[in-house]
């Protein structure tokens, strides 16, 4: 993309996988793959004008009122007293709806060559904090991955103030294969309608329990522990099953997850809102298995869930075999120079 005057600054964004289990607005980790990227040039003020490329493009909503990148962008544009006019081209492969952080990944690749192009200096937090304006209730969890890498948890603070982000790199061993179903379902904002306002006490602390297991194991480096630990939430993915948001009820997915981890010690959450299934699985496992010409644990992880979506009238139109990232968005540098890390 070029602009008479404008030069173009480039950036891109990797997928997220959100919640993690328990971890509701809480937890999130960057993806490998798939990612976006975005391309910035500044424009007369009042000119905003968004294109968007690839298999995807269809379905993203241009209009800056309404898309993640062009809300982000006008926040910015207030916080900061700078022109709101701009030229902005997305391209990439995240699905959009389907639990993978679309909107999070194009609204952290806007913000991060705003603030390139424009030389606010912003620090990796507050890129997280100005691409959070583009998500339902503001919250942080995809934006934190997209933005930061690695491992998030978002928390808030012992005053009630800010939120803050705590990152931490995630297992080289950890490897996670993510199915995109055909599943159709509400907007993410529309999703949350499902989430239940209060709990029962004895859920609450089985939650926290868990979700204090899955930090602990992350901080570790410890697999086999996220495995055992993450397919457990007993709050939010039972209520949006009943919802019908995932295609099947929970206690179809339930069965469904203790006979991953059981044959092939492969771990299942919802990604996000859904409906896209994130099976976590060791590498080296997978690996060990197939040296001594066995069948490995991801292949037939992937092929029964394909099936017992098949099997209830839903296909499996992409699948990612991929790892978390320890990077989150950078700068794509101009030929001969280089970037830098969110």
């Amino acid at each position: 993309m070029s602009r008479e005057g404008s030069v173009t600054v480039r950036a891109r964004a990797p997928a997220s996988s959100a919640n993690l289990g328990p971890g509701f607005d809480v937890f999130s980790v960057a993806l490998e793959s798939p990612h976006i990227e975005v391309e910035f040039a500044s424009a007369p003020s009042g000119t905003k004008t968004i294109t968007v490329e690839g298999a995807h493009a269809a379905e993203i909503d241009t209009d800056p009122n309404l898309n993640a990148a062009g809300k982000a962008l006008s926040a910015l544009a207030e916080e900061f007293g700078k022109p709101d006019g701009y030229v902005l081209r997305v391209r990439g492969e995240i699905p959009p709806g389907k639990g993978l952080g679309r909107s999070g990944a194009e609204a952290v690749g806007a913000i991060l060559c705003a603030d390139r192009k424009l030389k606010l200096g912003l620090n990796g937090l507050q890129i997280v904090r100005m691409a959070g304006n583009a998500e339902p209730s503001h919250h942080l969890d995809n934006v934190s991955a997209s933005a930061l890498g690695g491992f998030n948890i978002v928390t808030g603070t012992s005053t009630g103030g800010r939120k803050v982000v705590t990152t931490i790199h995630p297992p080289k061993d950890l490897g996670v294969a993510v199915l995109v179903p055909t599943v159709e379902k509400p907007s993410t904002e529309a999703a949350r309608q499902f989430v239940p306002s209060q709990v029962k006490m004895v859920e609450h602390v089985q939650a926290m329990g868990h979700a204090a297991r899955i930090a602990a194991a992350f901080a570790r480096g410890d697999v086999g522990m996220i495995l055992e630990t993450v397919p457990w939430d007993g709050i939010i993915e039972p209520a949006r099953a009943v919802g019908g948001l995932y295609g099947v009820d929970f206690s179809y997915l339930w069965e469904e997850k203790r006979m991953l981890l059981r044959k092939y010690h492969v771990a299942e959450t919802i990604s996000g809102a859904g409906p896209s299934r994130a099976l976590w699985y060791s590498i080296s496992e997978d690996h060990n298995r197939k040296r001594k010409n066995t069948v490995g644990v991801i292949q037939p992880a992937i092929a029964l869930v394909t099936d017992r979506l098949r099997s209830v009238g839903y296909e499996v139109q992409e699948v990612f075999v991929t790892k978390p990232s320890s990077k989150g968005a950078t700068i794509i540098p101009s030929q001969g120079r280089g970037g830098e890390e969110a």
